[in-house]
């Protein structure tokens, strides 16, 4: 087969829309100092483009659920600019679909960011599985973890880090037994200040935040990006 830089993974559909996953940069590495050159798999809204989907507050509701920094409040994630541009290609048809069987090919060797835009846990817990299973390592990160029980919440937790923002919602994910990764402007107790930002080490060669590992910290991060002053606020 031939190999291309993006692909459709999976449609399916959250609280009535469709959501589309899509594997971008295969080929190419990606510009992102922070994450390092990692396939990024984005989780968006099929019918809505990202911008409006955040200005509407759908995004919410479907692939942000569980989020406090969505519809505006503080994501790090500017919808307008790679969002929107995977968006528009994947309208426009211009991503195959990509089948299981042919997962190797693609991911072989390769660091995989599972929600470099929405909740990973989207992804069938399956596909998951299957493109874990052949890469090099990944990052993930969720925040629909009280909406999705304790028990699924748990399952992706072996792959992805729950994510939390304030004292409650990081306290009860430990009480649920998850493995977090938290952002707010107070370190909690117990946990490891994300490499990056403590030492510049980019998440394709940290690897922290492979979901559960009963012998490594929780993560903390600093609320960053344009929009930190709300996120500082949502994470209260």
């Amino acid at each position: 087969m031939k190999i291309e830089n993006g692909y459709l993974l999976h449609e399916t559909i959250e609280n009535g829309e469709r959501v589309a996953i899509i594997a971008t940069g295969i080929k190419r590495p990606t510009a992102n100092r922070k994450t390092g050159n990692m396939v990024q798999i984005w989780i968006i809204l099929a019918d809505q483009n990202p911008v409006a989907a955040v200005q509407s507050g759908l995004d919410a509701n479907t692939i942000c659920q569980g989020c406090p920094f969505s519809s505006g409040n503080g994501c790090y994630v500017n919808a307008g600019q790679a969002p929107l541009a995977v968006w528009k290609t994947y309208k426009a048809g211009k991503y195959p679909r990509l089948e299981p069987m042919d997962y190797e090919k693609v991911f072989k060797g390769k660091k995989v960011r599972f929600g470099a835009y929405g909740n990973p846990t989207l992804i069938p817990l399956a596909m998951v599985k299957a493109i874990a299973k052949v890469s090099s390592g990944w990052t993930g990160y969720f925040h629909n973890w009280r909406e999705l029980g304790q028990a699924k919440a748990k399952a992706y937790n072996a792959y992805f880090m729950a994510s939390t923002e304030s004292e409650t919602s990081f306290d009860l994910a430990n009480t649920q037994g998850l493995r977090v990764f938290h952002a707010n402007v107070k370190q909690p107790e117990n946990t490891v200040e994300c490499l990056s930002d403590s030492h510049g080490i980019s998440c394709a060669d940290c690897q922290l935040c492979q979901g559960w590992n009963k012998r490594a910290k929780n993560v903390w991060i600093n609320p960053h990006g344009s929009r930190v002053k709300k996120a500082i606020k949502a994470s209260k």
